[in-house]
């Protein structure tokens, strides 16, 4: 059987992530033509241990240069993208890159420009598309179900650095990270926003820092100031004439962190949750039914969606699932030589998505004025 050998480029948590649904797809899909190895790895941290590579490396050049490594997963803080990802493009290697595609939105549009000229296979890590849900709902806005879209709200709320102690980091610093909130979860909402219902015509932003300081470091003895944002809110207006809302907040109190999607139409509406994304709640005005489940999808993607992503009896929990189903979809354009769907987050999409976060904070710094695509 063919292998498709993978090299990881960071192995911190999110690549730990990645790990898991690799290994887990190997078991759950006994129909694949192909097997995915994890092969080899890109880490400067000497003590840890990787049980699961070939060989670890401090260099990225050495993975680039090895013909055993077939393609690679960028797993790095933001601000190492750019450099690392022009160089696998250049390589004409498949490229894994995950989100943001990169610390800024002139890096961004250069990256994505650069792969598709290159034609390499390539995907951002934008799992929210792979949400089962997702799918369902824009197979049903597509075909009319719920009307013309007349408004909608998403919002994604994680309660991480609600901490007052929590010391500064590289996801804290403006110079590495390229922002906050908005840059870190503000790029799902996004895209999924691009998935759901398309285009964006304008944005107006509003962002805010709740903890003007923090400490400099884990030792703790130093403050200093606070640098990107910790909660955001876009009002944006799409070119098919829909208005809604996006918030994001890493400093929200609840027991849990909560993914929220509402689009209304003029013949109903459609809701999601992160607390059941196996399924959207959709009502129909006409007949005032609410529905959940019923509903059932028959498009070209939502047929191949059923083949990535777990089903119940594998249940890794959805962020896992969604995380499997996004690199199994990449890994099967790897395998076929080409991207096989459009849905397929590539990082034009990516740059597309990153768009909207680059306006918003153009908002912000000129005075929350609305600022045009």
């Amino acid at each position: 059987m063919k292998k498709i050998n993978l090299g990881v480029v960071g192995y911190g948590g999110i690549a730990k992530i990645h790990a898991i649904g690799l290994y887990a797809m190997k078991t759950m899909f006994e129909d694949m033509d192909y097997s995915p190895e994890l092969y080899a790895a890109v880490s400067s941290k000497k003590d840890l241990k990787f049980p699961h590579f070939e060989y670890v490396s401090s260099e990225l050049d050495k993975l680039i240069e090895d013909p055993n490594v077939h393609a690679l997963d960028v797993c790095t803080p933001n601000f190492l993208h750019y450099e690392q990802g022009t160089k696998i493009i250049s390589s004409k290697k498949p490229l894994y890159m995950e989100k943001p595609v990169a610390r800024d939105i002139e890096q961004a549009k250069d990256l994505a420009g650069l792969a598709d000229k290159s034609q390499i296979v390539n995907q951002s890590a934008l799992m929210y598309r792979f949400l089962p849900a997702m799918v369902m709902a824009k197979e049903l806005i597509s075909s009319g179900k719920i009307g013309d879209i007349i408004h909608f709200r998403f919002a994604l709320y994680h309660k991480g650095y609600l901490d007052s102690q929590r010391p500064m980091s590289w996801r804290l610093s403006k110079e590495k990270a390229g922002g906050g909130a908005l840059v870190d979860l503000g790029i799902h909402m996004a895209d999924s926003v691009r998935f759901l219902l398309g285009e964006p015509e304008k944005v107006m932003a509003q962002t805010d820092i709740y903890f003007k300081e923090r400490f400099a470091d884990s030792s703790k003895t130093a403050k200093v100031k606070s640098e990107v944002d910790e909660w955001a809110f876009l009002n944006l207006v799409m070119k098919s004439g829909a208005k809604g809302t996006l918030e994001v907040s890493r400093i929200t109190s609840d027991l849990k962190e909560d993914t929220i999607i509402e689009i209304y139409g003029s013949k109903g509406s459609i809701k999601i949750h992160s607390d059941d994304v196996d399924y959207p709640t959709v009502y129909l005005q006409e007949t005032g039914l609410l529905e959940k489940g019923a509903i059932k999808t028959t498009g070209e993607f939502a047929k191949y969606h059923k083949t990535i992503y777990p089903n119940h009896k594998f249940d890794l929990g959805w962020m896992v699932n969604a995380h499997l189903a996004s690199m199994k979809n990449f890994l099967n354009n790897v395998n076929a030589g080409k991207i096989l769907y459009p849905e397929t987050p590539t990082l034009a999409e990516a740059y597309l998505s990153q768009r909207i976060i680059a306006s918003a904070y153009e908002s912000v710094e000129s005075d929350n004025c609305w600022i045009h695509f």
